[in-house]
């Protein structure tokens, strides 16, 4: 592609990137008005605006227009990423950094017959500790990559947990510096992104979402206001990490967004994918990393 080409195509993206954004911003802006009420106890008369994109349908996954290269048992893979990545929740989880046998990338690997090298994820990694500490286990030989990151670059985690237990001043201060690191939030992935691709110029990559972690279908119940505000601060960084992926992919970059659901078992549904209390609070059980490893081969098939 011409320099003037590329220079047109990105004057062309950047009103859409910006839309983008201020959509994700909007609906952390709501996440904040109801989080904060329901924190501080504010009367029901006050009637605060829910965010309309909670009850929303996962996307489905970003069509992908790169030639398929079918897997097979020599495929190398390597997980990159958090603790949703290294099996946090999941049961038998080993070392600081938590690694379980149930992790979806143990349980694709095991499903799907490819050759897991590594997993390098971490409990509470960022996208700064993923660059520092987590690139070194890809090189040129390296097939497929998977990545979960960006949650606690924004401490979603500790917003849903602080906000749960009615915390309200953490729940307050935590919601508002996710508001501001949002706009940060791009670049962040962009570098981070970029640096996987250069580590592993001949994989394809794969970012896997984070799940919606509550059931807020019924506004009647008891943690609606909060429920509704989690699940918006969510959709929100889904959507700026849907984002960062679609512009490397318009680079060329053979990277795909993978939406995953637990509609039907979220917090407050009656068989929760979800640890509903203690440290491994909001993260996925066995049963909820097999649906991440379900997704991801029905996007990339097994091995032959």
């Amino acid at each position: 592609m011409r320099p003037e080409a590329r220079r047109h195509q990105r004057a062309l993206a950047a009103p859409a990137r910006s839309r983008v954004l201020r959509a994700a911003v909007a609906l952390l802006v709501s996440a904040t008005v109801v989080t904060l009420s329901a924190c501080s106890g504010a009367p029901s008369g006050a009637e605060p605006q829910q965010p309309a994109a909670t009850g929303a349908p996962t996307p489905s996954a970003t069509p992908d227009p790169f030639p398929k290269q079918p897997l097979t048992p020599s495929t190398r893979y390597v997980a990159l990423g958090d603790s949703f990545a290294a099996g946090m929740g999941g049961g038998d989880e080993k070392g600081k950094c938590r690694l379980s046998p149930a992790a979806y990338p143990a349980v694709f690997a095991q499903k799907s017959g490819v050759d897991l090298v590594v997993n390098a994820a971490c409990a509470g990694a960022t996208t700064s500790d993923l660059l520092k500490h987590q690139l070194i286990a890809l090189d040129d030989r390296t097939d497929l990559v998977t990545v979960s990151i960006g949650g606690n670059d924004l401490g979603v985690a500790q917003i849903a947990g602080d906000c749960a237990a009615g915390k309200v001043t953490a729940c307050r201060n935590e919601v508002t510096a996710a508001l501001s690191l949002l706009n940060v939030l791009p670049d962040r992935l962009r570098t981070t992104y970029s640096a996987i691709a250069q580590a592993a110029p001949n994989a394809r990559i794969v970012v896997t979402s984070y799940v919606l972690l509550y059931d807020s279908s019924d506004p009647s119940a008891k943690d609606f206001q909060t429920a509704a505000a989690i699940n918006a601060a969510t959709i929100g960084l889904n959507e700026v990490i849907r984002q960062a992926v679609e512009e490397q992919r318009a680079k060329g970059v053979a990277m795909t967004y993978l939406p995953v659901d637990f509609a039907g078992h979220a917090v407050g549904d009656k068989t929760p994918w979800l640890n509903t209390s203690g440290a491994d609070i909001f993260h996925p059980t066995a049963t909820g990393y097999a649906q991440y490893a379900k997704r991801l081969t029905q996007l990339l098939g097994t091995a032959k």
